[in-house]
């Protein structure tokens, strides 16, 4: 049987206890996967059951992960077991104080689709991103980390991309506008 590996290094502004109980902990590291909307989550038994819907095949998959296995301050292994069976092999590096390096490493018996390949990317980033919000403690950042929580984890991510594109229509419109009065001023 063939492996096809993904492999990712990331740098996150943040320090290695706190991306360590980000990943432990898993809720919003679920949530910010973008091909999977998060069906259900029990993380009060053990093993923790995840319930997923992936976006583009609209399959339901239920997985485990043992609430007893430790992820401890240099990584761990994060093994879902359901179908298909993902085992994700993180290593955390500590750059510092304020920095860590997180290396990601993931298994596939078949060869990665280009499209899942960018959704991995986006979902090293998203969690790299939310962690950089966590990990700072003034006003903007809690805020924009209780909007990331309140209400962006929460969606799906189809909503997700349904809401940047109508922000950036919005945007383009807006700048439209003023190209317009700029114009019309310009002229008149």
């Amino acid at each position: 049987m063939s492996e096809y590996t993904y492999m990712r290094s990331l740098l996150i502004a943040a320090p290695t206890d706190l991306v360590a109980q980000f990943f432990r902990d898993g809720e919003a590291w679920y949530r910010l996967n973008p091909e999977w909307e998060v069906v259900s989550l029990d993380k009060t038994g053990d093993p923790q059951r995840l319930k997923v819907r992936y976006e583009r095949s609209e399959r339901e998959a239920e997985y485990c992960r043992p609430a007893s296995a430790d992820f401890a301050p240099g990584g761990g292994m994060i093994a879902l077991a359901g179908d298909p069976t993902r085992t994700i092999a993180l290593t955390l590096s500590p750059l510092g104080e304020t920095q860590t390096r997180l290396d990601w490493r993931e298994t596939f018996s078949a060869p990665i689709e280009t499209a899942r390949l960018a959704e991995l990317n986006l979902w090293g980033a998203a969690a790299a991103g939310y962690l950089a919000f966590a990990a700072r403690k003034d006003r903007r950042a809690r805020l924009a980390r209780w909007l990331l929580d309140r209400f962006w984890l929460r969606m799906t991510p189809t909503a997700r991309r349904v809401g940047l594109l109508i922000v950036g229509m919005e945007g383009l419109a807006l700048l439209l506008f003023i190209a317009i009065v700029i114009v019309y001023r310009l002229i008149g």
